[in-house]
């Protein structure tokens, strides 16, 4: 019976506290946000396949049990992966670098008004 009381009063509690929200959490009011938060989350993205193409080259060598097939197949995808994270990195530098020696704003998305 107590056990039942104190889940109860819980409940109620958690029914008549204020629910404090984030206003707009997910920033979609408009077409240039919706591609602010896409560009935003392509580095972390490239990060993530970066670090899995790296475990499944690994794992493929480890697993190629001295077929030089299997090693080569294994390599070619660690390569690959080494080269996808040297060019996302690259053209993002090329970005920042265009901001900076020219001001122009090209890190960021802008859709012009239609007149």
């Amino acid at each position: 019976m107590a056990a039942f009381l104190i889940i109860l009063t819980g409940l109620a509690v958690g029914l008549i506290s204020p629910v404090y929200a984030v206003q707009d959490p997910a920033k979609i009011s408009d077409i240039v946000e919706i591609l602010e938060n896409i560009i935003s989350l392509l580095a972390p993205a490239a990060g993530i396949a970066f670090f899995i193409m790296m475990l499944i080259g690994g794992f493929q060598f480890l697993t190629s049990g001295g077929d030089p097939k299997a090693a080569g197949a294994a390599r070619s995808t660690l390569t690959y992966a080494i080269i996808g994270i040297i060019l996302v990195v690259v053209s993002w530098l090329i970005l920042v670098l265009i901001r900076d020696i020219t001001g122009a704003s090209v890190t960021t998305v802008t859709i012009p008004e239609a007149p």
